[in-house]
């Protein structure tokens, strides 16, 4: 796992926005969220945006929320990703709202090969597996509506689809994704 020092603030307590104004990740819907479209949402007190600096340098964004999953029944995908627990109606999830990397530091090329999408999600990661421990908050795992594009990026970090139906119908706007917190805590332990 990348060792990188991240320095990270919410958006909202940041004395100087005017680095928002030139970030982009080169998605407009994903741009729009961090220009204006999370004020709403963090108003409402629904999800929160986090900027990621390397010094000064605003590198990427990501916001978290409380969700939950629930169905009538676990599928294959389902008991594949959550096991034991996928019997469960409702899980409590974690959400990965937004995640983004800059367009001038996507695929590494700022920083010697080191995928910075993938170094920010492990420090969620790492974030929630600290809350959980220290706190004693449970969740099952962590989810995420993806685009089309960033689909394999979530899969190669241990995503998977949550459900059949999702897996199976191509070209739909979003794909909800999860991994287990189980499968989180194996991929520290094995980095570590």
């Amino acid at each position: 796992m990348e060792k990188l020092s991240f320095s990270v603030r919410p958006v909202s307590s940041l004395a100087d926005k005017k680095q928002l104004d030139n970030y982009s990740c080169g998605v407009a819907t994903l741009d729009e969220f961090v220009k204006s479209g999370y004020q709403k949402f963090e108003q409402m007190h629904v999800t929160s945006l986090n900027a990621v600096f390397i010094e000064t340098a605003l590198i990427g964004m990501y916001a978290l929320s409380t969700s939950s999953s629930t169905t009538l029944f676990a599928d294959k995908n389902r008991i594949r990703i959550f096991g034991e627990a996928s019997c469960q109606r409702t899980l409590p999830m974690v959400s990965i709202d937004h995640l983004s990397v800059h367009q001038k530091f996507q695929r590494g090329m700022e920083f010697e090969n080191i995928h910075l999408g993938t170094a920010i999600l492990h420090y969620i990661f790492k974030t929630l597996i600290e809350m959980s421990n220290y706190y004693g908050i449970a969740f099952a795992g962590v989810m995420v509506e993806s685009l089309g594009e960033p689909l394999e990026f979530y899969m190669k970090n241990g995503f998977y689809f949550i459900d059949l139906h999702e897996e199976t119908i191509p070209n739909q706007e979003t794909y909800t994704l999860a991994i287990s917190y189980n499968d989180i805590r194996k991929s520290f332990e094995h980095a570590g």
